[in-house]
């Protein structure tokens, strides 16, 4: 992989079973959990149906251009499985690499408006003793 093409990790996400999805921070590093929330196939079923629930589903790296970043990038490297529009404006892949299943990669043009979930999830998550693990945001 070229270090040019993507953006700094962001978060790491592992699929689970038993919430619909929960947001943490573990010094800089975003933590997601996510589970499907239906039995249509997803990434998400996908990865769980193979007996992967607790690990490392995708790593979330961002861009400032999705056009260029796709533009960059080697199709024969990568494959993209799933691709979202982000109303009113970003877009998010995510990208298996060639020759391996997981984790995939999640490629993120995120809004201002993620970016500053983002901040309050991580300024909730600030000075966090262990107790009431449930925060509203």
């Amino acid at each position: 992989m070229h270090a040019s093409i993507f953006g700094p990790v962001i978060q790491h996400a592992f699929a689970v079973r038993d919430m619909n999805a929960a947001l943490a921070y573990w010094g800089e590093n975003q933590i997601e959990l996510v589970t499907p929330t239906s039995d249509k196939p997803s990434i998400y079923k996908e990865f769980l149906d193979e007996g992967h629930e607790g690990l490392l589903h995708h790593m979330c790296v961002t861009v400032e251009n999705m056009d260029e970043f796709r533009l960059s990038i080697d199709a024969s490297k990568f494959e993209t499985l799933a691709e979202l529009a982000l109303e009113p404006e970003g877009h998010v892949l995510y990208l298996r690499g060639a020759g391996q299943r997981w984790p995939l990669i999640e490629v993120g043009e995120f809004p201002p408006a993620i970016f500053e979930l983002f901040k309050r999830v991580k300024s909730a998550s600030e000075g966090w003793d262990g107790r009431d693990p449930i925060r509203t945001i």
